[in-house]
């Protein structure tokens, strides 16, 4: 089949979810109970909104000078089609150098919008709309290109830093898609929005339950979303139904009444809840993960049982439109369900339900290693563990796509992150990034350099043999470069080479070969590094019975300085209030009590240098010792609210606020001369030129002596004679 014709196929087997996500949907037009519960079960279109903020884009994009270019991977569910995609481009121009600047955007390559700029500054901003065919790589490719020409004078310089585009982290993308389609898991994973919501039973968990949550929750943020931690509300709760849409054809219905007049509700009723979870996407309890245990279940059916009461009152053909409702769109909560991991719905969502009981091994199929092997609606995981061979090779392709070609006309870069803990094993760290590269020269026979960084760090560069045969680079990674969460990346850089000024650039392929990987050995780390290689294997994460008790408050801590600290959540233990200890930890203090004053106490040398006391709202992460075992423990001054993710890096003791990270401080090394000697780059032979000269002084001393005095021997021998 050629390449056309498997297009036009592709297009056809998704025009009737096209056709079907495309029709306008009129929520709340039902004029009766039974219509209303049939309306909502035939509404399966789910819409998403994400900023380029909350994609990790924490800064505006700029883009300058002559040529600039940028690509954006916009998320949508893998193979699923979409409706209505399109992306709210929020932009400002700004002009210092004369000419003309040309703005271009592009879908997949395709160009889709292109402007000429003349004025000295203004508005760039623009909606591209966004086909809605599925893609297979779980992402659309959005590029933005910046020109910008000075002069049209043939070899006038052409650079112009001054002409800049500004792209607003807060330009938006939002797309529609349709439930149906969302028929296996790794499907849901993909559909997931930037903000996934974490249902649990309550506010207070049962200890299996919690190790489910912050398991989960850890995997979801560690992929780059963020979890928001929702607990099933029991009566008596109060609720805030700000933004809640009750339909007015259910306000005859008791429970649906009470909770129309917004603001903070008090919740008088079982059937209240059940109220509250059937409103779905127009409520409080919008979800997208369950954590399902035999409590949540039967809080759940029995909320929903109450409601069910209050709807046969109103006539036998509301309860039936109810019933078949009810079966389709709160499947989630079915009594009968007990896969590990399933796709199902809560409120019509499409909803990832996770059994607490196999909360590990849910853990291990979703993490990135198995996740592609979701490929179904209902899931028995009997075992997903992360493979750890023994070898001290692990090749970078592991951790994503490195290994490949691509075309280099001045600059082009590949990367890949990892956790310390994915590869750290029997206390080997990584030691050497080895790449097998192959670069062709441009059309003056000079080749391409090479530059390897590790956290940003620049550990090497070369350039590549111009005869376009592979070549094997080492680079050895310091013991400083190494963090919980680590980034290579290789840099690839050519000078253009053109007659003219303005003749155009020719790009030259180079190639990253599969054989690329981290050689591990017996490295030196110190710090959150090493915490975080001991909290790979094995470890006990430690917490108080009162964490417990107020789950939507303390998880999200928990799984957020799990992730910071490189601990991984397949390979922990649960230990309430104190068990049995041994081996490496992550621990979490009980609140202090509110009335007592406590220090902040930093140390140097064996001498105090910092106890300070009246800390507000902050906590403190520190790498601690316990028994004789490494760990990381944690302690709050107040009630910190840890609102976004971080990640920590040098040092072995963290402030934090509500922000993230405020400041560290290495207590094992606090003036730095262990690391300015453990990170001077000079081979060792050099470091001891010194010595090794005058060791070479003294055995060249010795062996003169020698000679002298044997030759005195000999002198003395022979007139002896």
């Amino acid at each position: 089949m050629t390449p056309i014709a498997r297009l036009s196929a592709r297009r056809w087997r998704s025009l009737p979810f096209v056709l079907a996500l495309a029709w306008p949907w009129a929520a709340g037009a039902a004029d009766s109970v039974a219509g209303q519960f049939a309306e909502w079960n035939g509404a399966t279109i789910v819409t998403r909104e994400v900023s380029l903020r909350e994609l990790g884009f924490a800064q505006p994009l700029v883009l300058a000078g002559r040529d600039d270019r940028r690509e954006l991977y916009l998320p949508v569910p893998a193979g699923v089609p979409t409706a209505g995609a399109e992306l709210a481009l929020e932009a400002r121009y700004l002009r210092g150098h004369p000419g003309r600047s040309a703005l271009q955007l592009a879908v997949d390559g395709d160009p889709v919008f292109a402007r000429t700029v003349i004025d000295a500054q203004g508005d760039a901003g623009r909606t591209v709309g966004i086909d809605g065919l599925p893609r297979d790589s779980g992402f659309v490719r959005f590029g933005i290109g910046w020109w910008s020409v000075v002069s049209e004078e043939r070899c006038a310089d052409q650079g112009a830093p001054g002409n800049t585009l500004r792209v607003s982290p807060d330009s938006r993308f939002r797309y529609r898609f349709d439930a149906a389609a969302v028929d296996t898991v790794a499907k849901a994973w993909g559909a997931l929005p930037g903000r996934v919501r974490l249902l649990v039973q309550g506010r207070r968990l049962a200890a299996p339950a919690y190790d489910a949550a912050w398991r989960i929750g850890a995997v979801i943020e560690n992929a780059g979303r963020r979890v928001e931690v929702v607990a099933l509300p029991a009566v008596g709760d109060r609720v805030a139904l700000a933004g809640a849409a009750v339909p007015e054809s259910l306000r005859t219905i008791p429970a649906f009444a009470a909770l129309a007049g917004g603001g903070e509700h008090r919740l008088a009723s079982a059937a209240e809840v059940g109220a509250l979870l059937a409103l779905g996407q127009t409520g409080p309890l919008a979800v997208d993960v369950v954590i399902a245990d035999d409590a949540l279940r039967a809080a759940a059916t029995a909320a929903l049982d109450a409601l069910a009461i209050e709807v046969a009152a109103t006539g036998p053909d509301a309860a039936a439109a109810y019933a078949h409702w009810r079966a389709q769109a709160m499947s989630a909560f079915a009594a009968g369900s007990r896969a590990d991991l399933a796709v199902a719905r809560a409120g019509g969502l499409p909803v990832l339900v996770a059994e607490a009981a196999a909360a590990a091994r849910v853990a291990g199929l979703l993490d990135a290693q198995w996740r592609a092997y979701a490929q179904g609606q209902a899931l028995t995981v009997a075992a997903a563990e992360p493979v750890q061979s023994g070898q001290d090779r692990v090749r970078l392709d592991r951790f994503g796509a490195m290994s490949g070609s691509l075309e280099v006309a001045t600059r082009a870069d590949r990367s890949i992150a990892f956790d310390l803990g994915a590869v750290a094993a029997d206390g080997r760290l990584p030691e050497e990034v080895v790449l097998d590269l192959a670069g062709a020269p441009d059309a003056a026979d000079e080749g391409v350099v090479a530059s390897v960084f590790f956290n940003d760090y620049l550990l090497g560069a070369r350039v590549l043999e111009r005869k376009g045969q592979a070549q094997r680079i080492r680079v050895p990674v310091p013991g400083y470069a190494l963090a919980a969460r680590n980034q290579v990346r290789v840099s690839f850089l050519r000078q253009p080479e053109r007659r003219y000024c303005h003749d155009p650039v020719t790009a030259y392929p180079v190639s990253i070969l599969p054989g690329s990987h981290i050689r591990l050995g017996r490295g030196r780390a110190s710090g959150f590094a090493a915490a975080a290689a001991q909290l790979a294997g094995p470890y006990r994460l430690q917490l108080p019975q009162a964490w417990l008790d107020d789950a939507p408050a303390s998880l999200s801590k928990v799984i957020r300085v799990a992730n910071a600290v490189g601990a991984s959540p397949l390979r922990a233990e649960l230990a309430v209030d104190g068990a049995a200890a041994g081996g490496a930890f992550l621990s979490f203090a009980a609140a202090a009590d509110p009335g007592k004053d406590e220090h902040l106490v930093l140390a140097a040398d064996g001498r105090t240098v910092l106890d300070l006391g009246g800390l507000r709202d902050a906590a403190v992460v520190e790498v601690v010792e316990q028994g004789g075992q490494a760990g990381v423990s944690y302690r709050e001054f107040g009630a910190p609210r840890l609102e976004s993710p971080f990640r920590l890096v040098r040092g072995s003791v963290a402030l934090l606020d509500g922000r993230g990270l405020v400041q560290d401080y290495d207590a094992q090394d606090p003036s730095g001369a262990r690391l300015a000697e453990e990170g001077n780059p000079e081979p060792a032979w050099q470091r001891h030129m010194v010595w090794l000269l005058v060791l070479v002084g003294a055995v060249a001393f010795l062996l003169l002596a020698a000679r002298v005095a044997q030759v005195r021997r000999r002198r003395a021998a022979s007139k002896g004679h």
